[in-house]
This record gives structure tokens, C-alpha cells and sequence, in this order.
């Protein structure tokens, strides 16, 4: 009987032990699998990146600012900067916290108990639909891997959280997670929300209002405080409540939080956009150094030149200028008339005669149909219907002193084509620009450093985005004459000497004769000296002067000060060498520098992300006129406004000195002058160069300089 329960229990026993190596073996096979499939998993898992390399990566804005500090432009794919973790503020570390991740600086990455929550919660729904995610978990979603919900993707995340936890530190994976989350409107992380909601850097937010964008993370439109003021609020309290359940922060900080109000902003800054030719010369000079990628990409901190006063002052004086060019009949129409060139004799649209619009700078009459509803204007030209841009017909409304959103033209207008679209269904639309009369460049710079101050290219960047001021070159007419006396006066000429203004001829091409007129076309036999010869810019002493020191000293000087391509005959005596508005500007203000030259930059310094300066402008002074003879042509060009050509400036108590100019057949007219260390030009003509009767830069574009100095002098 003995024998047999000894027996049994050695069956039991030996049964026991079967069973427990089976399950050994079983559970070691089991680690093995699971081991394999992590490895293999794991192999498959994407790289991840120490935070430089995700500074790096991430799309992020780049910002273009004004010289006072002010942001005047934006380009991006995504609204985001990176917030460094040395720079993360105490609030919003608190309020991230105690709303998504209390024990995140406690955890390796993973929290056991939320993930065991989450799948009890999953399997009693049948499905996925909670993750138990920490911060760190959350990084791997946005950052390394997609938000699909699966099985196998919540393997990976939670691979890739431990790999995280042992690459980065805690301060830098809470900081990728602060830069990367959506916020809502268009901003990513909690840097640009800040700027957008409240108008404040992150490093000044307070302990109420970082909690109200901590309550944004959950849900960005659901929470929005913009479109969801009281649901933002519940959460904004959610997420104080939880400071003070977590001890995150004391109950007194809590309060004080509950009882600050908060002001929501929600907004551009007031001065983006601006300047918009002056930002988009920035725009492609980046884009020239450093391509599309890097501006919309990476970052960029752009600090330029633009005084945002001078550019107020020149844009006023631009609008104004413009109006008043338009009420002293200085219109397309009437230059159209004067000129004989209305269309072939035309005065009236014919739908049967113009097929196709022509492209800009050329014109085509079109007559208004109808203002439509939404506010889109309707009008037909050339037998087809088209939609005119409203943009464009600014200066009629301000002449007219009318609403430029309600405005509806009633007489035919000279237009040109703006574009041409194809929507789904294969129909074009077709939008056309308004040319009410000629167009108007503008340039600014401190005549010292050479920085471009102020920068307008036309009447309307939306309408009409060609830079006129940067990338048009138009004869300069007389404003070459300071660079001719200049000239002279480092050839031998000397400050004192005069000149006859009497009749003179030379042999020309194929031995035609060619004998100079001055503007009014006569010649008075009086002795002239440089500065009154300037001054009343007499063409045949200008030609007498150029012939005798020789063209190919103009030519060379007026290369050496960025104007290159000069004609070497005596017509460069009369203006016709071309240059664009800033580079006339730039030559322009060697006399009131003392001689000396530098090019013309508008881009101070460029930082990326990182902190890391890409460019800095360096100045590359040279003298290329001695401090005498620059003294001699500002003297002379002051007798310009004093007594010349530009006496309209006079009565403004300030030492301003400057050129008119005025091109063959009056297709332009410059005026370029000075005041202290300012310089400034203004250019006024048509794109497509019609002639504007009776226009000279004396009564056409110096009235903008004055329009200029007194809204920059508080005149006006």
C-alpha cells in the first residue's frame, strides 16, 4: 500500500516536472520568438533623430523683419519654429504636464498603466480607439511614424519610444513636442501660438494663458478660444485643475491663474505685408542665395534695412501722387489721344477686330458690363468676357474719393491682360488689369551705408507685382548729368570754368549732321558755369563738356557706380544710358557721401534655426570721386532746387539737392535728390513707354519728392 503512494506521488512528481520544463522551454522558445520579432521589427523601424537633427528636418517659418524689429514678412510650409529646451518656459512646461503627461520626467517613455487601461478599453469596444499615449509616445506618432490605428503601428510606436527615451534627453524630447503639435489656425507648436494668440513670445506667457493653449492640444479646432470661447475656457480650468491635483503648482498659483483674464489676439502682426516690393526683393534675393527649400523650410531670420517711417511716408506719398496725376489729366486716355496711338484710331471697343488680348505692357479698350454681387467687375474686351482686377483701379477710386470695395466703374477702360485661367470644366477665365495712367517707382537709401530704407515698385503689388524700382531700366535722361561734371571735374575740368551756349554740330553716323538742342529747343549765347548749366540742365553745354574730356570717361565712371552698358558717343551727354531706379539711386548718392561708393544692400544679416549667421553685410567702400569734386556737384545740385529745374522744392526748409530728369519723347521722368544723409528717386512713366505729353521730371516726378519730405518730415 506504502509502495503504491510513493508511487503515485513519484508519477505526480515526475509529471510536474515534465510540464514545468515544457513550460520553460515553451516560454524560452516564446522570448526567443519575441526576441526575433523585435529585432526584426526594430530593424525596420525608421532612424531616430537627435533633436539638431530635428531642428534641421522640421518645416519651419522663416521671418523677414523691418529695422526696428518689426515682422514685414512670412514664408512657410508649415507655421513653426523650434523651441529649444534651454529656452522652454517654467509655465508652459507645468501646464504640458499636468494636461497631457504628469509623470513624464518620471516614466522611461512608457506608461504600463495607461497602455493596460487602453487595451481593456479597446478590447471591450471591439476596436482601437485609445492609446494610452505618453509624451514621448506622442513625438514618435507625429514625428517617426503615422497616426494610422493598428496593432502593429502601436508596436513600433512602443519600440521606438524606448530607443527615444535612451537617444534624447527629457527636456529634449518635451521640446520637440512643444514645437511639433498642432495648435490650431494654421500654427504649429506652442512659439507660433503664442505669437498668434496672444500676441507675445512663449518665454512671456503666464501661467492662465499657458494653460488655455495646453488645453488647445487635445482637441485645436474643438478648443479653439477663437471660435470656442467657452469649450476653451473648460479646458483652460481642466487643465488648472490639474496643476493643483498634480502639484505641479500650489493652489494659489492656481487661483491667481483662474482669476487672470486672458486677451485673445488672434492675428498677423500689424506690420506683415507692408512693404510688399521691398519684402519681395528680399524674397528672391534669398531665394538666389539660398534657394526655395531653405526660405520655406528652415527657418530663416531675415533682418533688413527697411525703415518702416520712410516707407510710410513714400507710400503716402506714391497714393497721393498718383491721384494727383490722375486730376491733373494725366491719364492713359489722354496720353493715348495725344499721342495717336488710341488703338490704330480706335475710340471705342470692336469686338470684331481684337481676337485675343494682348499681353502686357500692351492695351486693349474694354467696356464695364456689370458689378456683380460678389463683388467680382464684369467687363468685355475684345468679344470675350473677362473679370477686371479691383486692385487696379486704386487710383480711381482715391481720385474720386470713393470706397475702392464698392467702386464700379462706368466708363470704358484702357486694360491689359493679368492672367488667364482654366477651371475644371475646360473654360477660361480671364482677369484684366485697369491702366488708368503711368506707374510709379520709388527708391530710399541712407546715403552713408548704402542701405535701401524704402522701396515701392508700382501702384498696387497685388494687381501688379513687377518691381519697377529693382528690375525695370529706363533711360535716365538729364540725371546723367552730375556724373558728366563729376566726370569732368576728375578729367581736368575745372569748378570755375564756363561754357557758351551757342549752336553746335557734329558729323554723325553716315555723315548725317547732329547738332544738340537744349529742352526749349533754342540756344542763347550766354556763358554758362557748371552749376547753372545743371541747373537749367542745358543740353548743348552737357554735349560741349562730354566732348571734350571724352565719352569713355563717362562711360567708365557710370560703370564703376553700378550703371554699366553706356553708350560711347556724345549722346550719353542727353541720357541714354539705362538704369533701374535703385541703381540710379545708389550712383546718385556718391554726393551725399563725400564721394565715396558701396553697393546697395536691403539684407543686413541672415540666421538660421540654429543661431548659426549665414550672411552679414560686410561694406566694400571705394572712392571712385575724390571728397572735392562730390562737394562741387552737391553745391551744384543744389542750385537745381534753388534755381533750376526743380525750384518747385525750394520752399521746403531743408538743403535738399537732387536732378531732374526727362527721356526722349517724355516716355520718363526722374527726379533724384538728396536731404542729409537720404536719398531718393522717383521714376514716373508707362510700361509700354508712351510718350507722356508735356511730362518732365520737373512736373511730373518732383512733386512726388515733395509729397515725400513732408509726409517724412511731418509736413503733411
Amino acid at each position: 500500500m506504502a509502495r503504491k503512494k510513493n508511487s503515485k506521488a513519484q508519477g505526480k512528481w515526475l509529471w510536474l516536472k515534465v510540464t514545468g520544463l515544457v513550460m520553460v522551454i515553451v516560454a524560452a522558445v516564446g522570448i526567443l520568438v519575441a526576441a526575433a520579432v523585435v529585432q526584426v521589427v526594430e530593424a525596420g523601424l525608421p532612424e531616430v533623430p537627435s533633436f539638431q537633427e530635428y531642428r534641421e528636418r522640421v518645416p519651419k517659418i522663416s521671418r523677414v523683419f523691418a529695422s526696428n524689429g518689426s515682422v514685414i514678412a512670412e514664408f512657410f510650409v508649415e507655421r513653426r519654429t523650434v523651441l529649444d529646451p534651454k529656452d522652454c518656459p517654467e509655465n508652459v512646461k507645468k501646464a504640458i504636464l499636468a494636461a497631457e503627461d504628469a509623470k513624464f520626467y518620471q516614466h522611461a517613455g512608457l506608461s504600463y498603466l495607461g497602455i493596460a487601461r487602453a487595451m481593456l478599453v479597446n478590447m471591450w469596444r471591439g476596436k482601437i480607439s485609445q492609446g494610452g499615449s505618453t509624451i514621448t509616445q506622442q513625438v514618435v506618432k507625429q514625428v517617426l511614424l503615422s497616426s494610422e490605428r493598428t496593432y502593429e503601428r502601436k508596436f513600433r510606436e512602443l519600440l521606438l519610444a524606448r530607443l527615444l527615451e535612451k537617444k534624447l534627453t527629457k527636456d529634449e524630447i518635451l521640446s520637440i513636442y512643444l514645437s511639433h503639435i498642432y495648435m490650431g489656425h494654421g500654427q504649429y507648436g506652442f512659439v507660433e501660438a503664442s505669437n498668434f494668440y496672444f500676441a507675445k513670445p512663449v518665454s512671456s506667457l503666464n501661467l492662465a494663458e499657458a494653460a488655455l493653449l495646453a488645453g488647445i492640444v487635445a482637441g485645436p479646432e474643438g478648443y479653439s478660444p477663437i471660435r470656442r470661447q467657452e469649450k476653451a475656457a473648460q479646458r483652460q480650468h481642466y487643465v488648472l485643475g490639474q496643476l493643483a491635483a498634480t502639484g505641479l503648482a500650489s493652489e494659489q498659483e492656481v487661483e491667481e491663474a483662474r482669476n487672470t483674464p486672458v486677451k485673445i489676439y488672434g492675428g498677423s502682426p500689424p506690420t506683415l505685408g507692408v512693404a510688399p516690393y521691398f519684402t519681395d526683393a528680399v524674397r528672391r534675393e534669398v531665394l538666389r542665395l539660398y534657394g526655395s527649400g531653405s526660405l520655406l523650410n528652415d527657418g530663416l531670420t531675415v533682418y533688413t534695412t527697411l525703415d518702416l517711417e520712410v516707407s510710410d511716408a513714400v507710400q503716402k506719398a506714391v497714393d497721393q501722387g498718383i491721384v494727383d496725376l490722375y486730376t491733373s489729366k494725366r491719364t492713359r486716355d489722354g496720353d493715348e489721344i495725344a499721342a495717336k496711338q488710341k488703338a490704330g484710331g480706335r475710340t471705342k471697343v470692336d469686338d470684331d477686330e481684337e481676337p485675343e488680348i494682348p499681353p502686357p505692357p500692351q492695351t486693349v479698350l474694354a467696356k464695364p458690363v456689370a458689378c456683380l454681387a460678389d463683388g467680382k467687375i464684369e467687363v468685355k474686351v475684345s468679344g470675350r468676357k473677362a473679370f477686371l482686377n479691383r486692385a487696379s483701379l486704386r487710383r480711381l477710386a482715391l481720385a474720386r474719393g470713393e470706397d475702392l470695395d464698392s467702386f464700379c466703374p462706368k466708363q470704358d477702360l484702357w486694360v491689359s491682360l493679368s492672367s488667364e485661367t482654366v477651371q475644371e470644366d475646360g473654360s477660361k477665365v480671364l482677369t484684366v488689369n485697369a491702366e488708368i495712367g503711368p506707374q510709379v517707382a520709388a527708391v530710399v537709401l541712407n546715403a552713408k551705408d548704402k542701405s535701401v530704407l524704402a522701396l515701392v515698385g508700382g501702384e498696387d503689388f497685388t494687381s501688379r507685382p513687377f518691381n519697377r524700382a529693382v528690375m525695370s531700366k529706363r533711360p535716365i535722361g538729364s540725371t546723367v548729368k552730375p556724373f558728366l561734371y563729376a566726370a569732368a571735374l576728375e578729367n581736368g575740368v575745372n569748378a570755375s570754368d564756363t561754357f557758351v551756349n551757342d549752336r553746335i554740330c557734329f558729323r554723325g553716323a553716315k555723315g548725317r549732321s547732329w547738332c544738340p538742342r537744349n529742352y526749349s529747343g533754342g540756344y542763347d549765347g550766354r556763358t554758362y558755369g557748371i552749376g547753372e548749366a545743371l541747373a537749367k540742365s542745358t543740353n548743348v553745354i552737357a554735349v560741349k563738356v562730354l566732348g571734350q574730356i571724352g565719352a569713355g570717361r563717362l562711360v567708365d565712371l557710370l560703370s564703376t557706380l553700378g550703371i554699366p552698358g553706356a553708350p560711347k558717343d556724345l549722346s550719353l551727354a542727353l541720357g541714354s544710358v539705362e538704369a533701374s531706379p535703385l541703381a540710379l539711386t545708389n550712383a546718385m548718392s556718391i554726393f551725399g557721401a563725400r564721394g565715396k561708393f558701396d553697393t546697395p544692400h536691403m539684407i543686413d544679416t541672415v540666421i538660421d534655426s540654429s543661431g548659426r549667421v549665414l550672411l552679414r553685410h560686410e561694406p566694400r567702400p571705394s572712392q571712385p570721386i575724390s571728397r572735392k569734386t562730390a562737394a562741387s556737384l552737391r553745391t551744384f545740385l543744389r542750385q537745381v532746387v534753388t534755381e533750376g529745374s526743380a525750384k518747385e522744392l525750394a520752399d521746403l526748409p531743408y538743403d535738399i539737392w537732387g536732378k531732374t530728369g526727362t527721356s526722349n519723347k517724355a516716355r520718363e521722368a526722374w527726379f533724384v535728390g538728396g536731404e542729409k544723409e537720404i536719398v531718393a528717386s522717383f521714376l514716373v512713366g508707362y510700361d509700354d513707354r508712351m510718350s507722356m505729353k508735356g511730362a518732365t521730371g520737373g512736373n511730373t516726378a518732383v512733386p512726388f519728392f515733395k509729397l515725400f519730405m513732408e509726409y517724412f518730415k511731418g509736413l503733411k
